[in-house]
């Protein structure tokens, strides 16, 4: 008797799933939509309070690390400035001041072969404000080839620094010699150098200002056994002929 009381249940059961589990199943999820809406509601606040956690976190180094940045480059903006101000109390003291420099700009209109190695002439003259003695600058003013000899109104001849027999006073600072560089002619110099001290291909040459100018760079160096000195030919780095304006 009572396994067919089961059996009955059973059935029961089985037939208000088939015909009515559309509604239970409807009434499962509206009594559940409450608790999914809590616990999605409470996994975005998580998110939310994690995601400010470890961005906070990552803020705070960046912010540490400019600071970092910003420390180092006021450190050296202040080294620079102290470098600097040493710098301008070493050359009043060596006598060697910076000021500024207006170069007046000049073309090259005519070569005199009068005399050895040739002589300039060019557009500029006295009322242009170039005066006897003033440096002749080409290669956009970097590289000092000659002087300012002779002035007329608007135009001045400039003798060439490397002219056979003009000697001009030079230093190079990888060696550390002075010396007097004597013009030969084709823009070649020449220095006579103590053996005993090291020099090389390629070292560059300047005149003796202020300001310094290169003047021109080691070509070709002569050794003797026998003689106290070495002969070093400079060379400007520039061809002469191809100059067409100048720097004064």
């Amino acid at each position: 008797m009572k396994l067919w009381y089961k059996l009955l249940f059973i059935c029961f059961v089985f037939l208000l799933i088939l015909f009515a589990g559309d509604a239970i199943q409807a009434n499962l999820r509206d009594i559940s939509k409450p608790f999914f809406r809590s616990s999605y509601r409470m996994g975005s606040i998580v998110a939310e309070v994690w995601e400010v956690f470890f961005s906070s976190r990552a803020r705070i180094d960046e912010i540490r690390h400019l600071r970092v940045k910003n420390a180092e480059l006021e450190a050296r903006v202040a080294l620079g400035a102290e470098t600097e101000k040493e710098n301008r109390i070493l050359r009043a003291a060596l006598g060697r001041e910076i000021h500024p420099v207006t170069y007046i700009y000049a073309r090259i209109i005519g070569i005199s072969y009068a005399r050895m190695d040739g002589v300039l002439l060019i557009d500029a003259g006295m009322e242009e404000g170039i005066r006897p003695g003033m440096v002749v600058l080409a290669n956009e003013g970097t590289i000092q080839i000659g002087t300012v000899a002779e002035t007329a109104s608007h135009t001045a001849a400039i003798l060439l620094l490397s002219r056979a027999g003009s000697k001009t006073n030079v230093y190079a600072p990888e060696s550390g010699i002075s010396a007097v560089a004597n013009g030969i002619g084709g823009g070649i110099f020449e220095i006579h150098v103590p053996a005993s001290i090291p020099v090389r291909e390629g070292e560059p040459l300047f005149s003796v200002g202020p300001p310094d100018f290169v003047i021109g760079y080691i070509e070709q160096i002569e050794k003797s056994d026998a003689g106290p000195f070495q002969v070093a030919r400079i060379g400007h780095p520039i061809v002469l002929a191809d100059v067409r304006r100048v720097f004064i």
